[in-house]
Protein backbone atom coordinates (compact mmCIF):
# COMPACT_ATOMS: atom_id res chain seq x y z
CA UNK A 1 0.00 0.00 0.00
CA UNK A 2 3.08 2.24 0.28
CA UNK A 3 1.80 3.95 3.43
CA UNK A 4 5.37 4.63 4.55
CA UNK A 5 6.27 6.56 1.38
CA UNK A 6 6.52 10.29 2.12
CA UNK A 7 4.65 10.32 5.43
CA UNK A 8 4.18 13.50 7.42
CA UNK A 9 6.14 13.80 10.64
CA UNK A 10 3.62 15.25 13.06
CA UNK A 11 6.13 15.84 15.86
CA UNK A 12 9.45 14.60 17.24
CA UNK A 13 10.47 14.01 20.83
CA UNK A 14 13.74 13.27 22.64
CA UNK A 15 13.43 11.39 25.91
CA UNK A 16 15.35 11.98 29.13
CA UNK A 17 17.45 8.86 28.41
CA UNK A 18 18.25 10.00 24.84
CA UNK A 19 15.84 7.87 22.79
CA UNK A 20 14.24 9.65 19.84
CA UNK A 21 10.59 9.29 18.83
CA UNK A 22 8.30 10.57 16.10
CA UNK A 23 4.59 10.52 15.46
CA UNK A 24 4.02 9.92 11.74
CA UNK A 25 0.97 10.09 9.48
CA UNK A 26 0.28 8.88 5.95
CA UNK A 27 -2.31 11.04 4.17
CA UNK A 28 -2.31 8.45 1.38
CA UNK A 29 -3.50 5.67 3.71
CA UNK A 30 -5.18 7.68 6.47
CA UNK A 31 -3.00 6.04 9.12
CA UNK A 32 -0.70 7.13 11.93
CA UNK A 33 2.06 5.36 13.86
CA UNK A 34 4.98 6.02 16.19
CA UNK A 35 8.61 5.13 15.60
CA UNK A 36 11.61 5.18 17.90
CA UNK A 37 15.38 4.83 17.63
CA UNK A 38 18.52 5.29 19.77
CA UNK A 39 16.88 2.90 22.22
CA UNK A 40 17.87 0.17 24.67
CA UNK A 41 16.63 -3.40 25.03
CA UNK A 42 13.39 -3.31 27.01
CA UNK A 43 12.32 0.18 25.91
CA UNK A 44 8.73 0.35 24.66
CA UNK A 45 6.54 2.88 22.87
CA UNK A 46 2.76 2.83 22.99
CA UNK A 47 0.56 4.64 20.46
CA UNK A 48 -2.85 5.81 21.61
CA UNK A 49 -5.20 6.74 18.77
CA UNK A 50 -8.71 5.70 17.78
CA UNK A 51 -9.02 1.97 18.40
CA UNK A 52 -6.92 -0.21 20.69
CA UNK A 53 -3.46 0.94 21.82
CA UNK A 54 -0.58 -0.26 19.67
CA UNK A 55 2.94 -0.81 20.93
CA UNK A 56 6.44 -1.85 19.96
CA UNK A 57 9.19 -3.08 22.26
CA UNK A 58 12.94 -3.33 21.77
CA UNK A 59 13.63 -7.04 22.26
CA UNK A 60 17.23 -7.42 21.08
CA UNK A 61 20.36 -5.59 19.94
CA UNK A 62 19.16 -5.46 16.32
CA UNK A 63 15.97 -3.65 17.37
CA UNK A 64 18.08 -1.22 19.42
CA UNK A 65 20.17 -0.32 16.36
CA UNK A 66 17.27 0.42 14.01
CA UNK A 67 13.98 2.25 13.74
CA UNK A 68 11.20 0.38 15.50
CA UNK A 69 7.58 1.07 14.54
CA UNK A 70 4.20 0.55 16.16
CA UNK A 71 1.41 -0.94 14.07
CA UNK A 72 -0.63 1.69 12.19
CA UNK A 73 -3.89 3.17 13.41
CA UNK A 74 -6.60 4.57 11.15
CA UNK A 75 -6.73 8.34 11.70
CA UNK A 76 -8.22 11.34 9.95
CA UNK A 77 -7.43 15.07 10.02
CA UNK A 78 -8.16 16.52 13.44
CA UNK A 79 -7.52 13.27 15.31
CA UNK A 80 -5.15 13.47 18.27
CA UNK A 81 -2.50 10.77 18.44
CA UNK A 82 -0.43 10.25 21.57
CA UNK A 83 2.72 8.25 22.20
CA UNK A 84 4.16 7.18 25.54
CA UNK A 85 7.75 6.02 25.88
CA UNK A 86 8.46 3.48 28.61
CA UNK A 87 12.18 3.30 29.33
CA UNK A 88 13.86 0.11 30.46
CA UNK A 89 15.89 2.22 32.92
CA UNK A 90 14.89 1.62 36.52
CA UNK A 91 12.95 4.35 38.28
CA UNK A 92 11.81 6.26 35.19
CA UNK A 93 8.27 7.35 34.52
CA UNK A 94 6.64 7.10 31.10
CA UNK A 95 7.17 10.14 28.87
CA UNK A 96 4.18 11.07 26.72
CA UNK A 97 3.64 13.53 23.89
CA UNK A 98 0.92 14.09 21.29
CA UNK A 99 0.08 15.74 18.01
CA UNK A 100 -2.96 16.48 15.89
CA UNK A 101 -3.25 14.89 12.45
CA UNK A 102 -3.19 17.58 9.78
Amino acid sequence: MLCGVHPDTLTTYRTAVGARLELRHSPRCGTSWARMWATEIGDRVELVAPGPPRSAEVTDALDAQAYLYTPMAVTSPGAVVRACFHSSAAGTDPECFEATVR
